[in-house]
C-alpha cells in the first residue's frame, strides 16, 4: 500500500492564524462581551496548530501538550460560561 505524504500548512502561517483567531476571541470576550462567540474564536484557533504538527501528539515535550490543554480548557469554560449567562 503505498503512503500518502499529508500536506500541513507551514508552521509561520499556523502561528499566525493561530494569534489572530486568539486576538479574534479575546475581542469578543472583552469587546463585544460575548462569551460564546470569543470561545468559538479560541476553539477555531486550535486548528491552527502553533507547533511542528509533524511531530505526533505522544512525541511532543510535555509543555505543548500543556499548552494546547489549557487553550481548549479556557475555550471549554468560556462556552459553559457563556451559555449559563445566556
Amino acid at each position: 500500500m503505498k503512503e500518502e505524504k499529508v500536506k500541513s500548512i507551514p508552521v509561520v502561517y499556523a502561528r499566525i492564524g493561530y494569534g489572530l483567531f486568539i486576538l479574534l476571541g479575546l475581542y469578543h470576550v472583552l469587546v463585544n462581551g460575548d462569551a460564546v462567540e470569543g470561545a468559538m474564536c479560541l476553539a477555531i484557533g486550535l486548528i491552527f496548530d502553533p507547533f511542528d504538527d509533524q511531530i505526533a501528539w505522544n512525541l511532543r515535550p510535555n509543555w505543548q501538550k500543556i499548552w494546547l490543554v489549557v487553550h481548549l480548557g479556557i475555550a471549554a469554560g468560556l462556552l459553559g460560561y457563556g451559555m449559563a449567562v445566556k
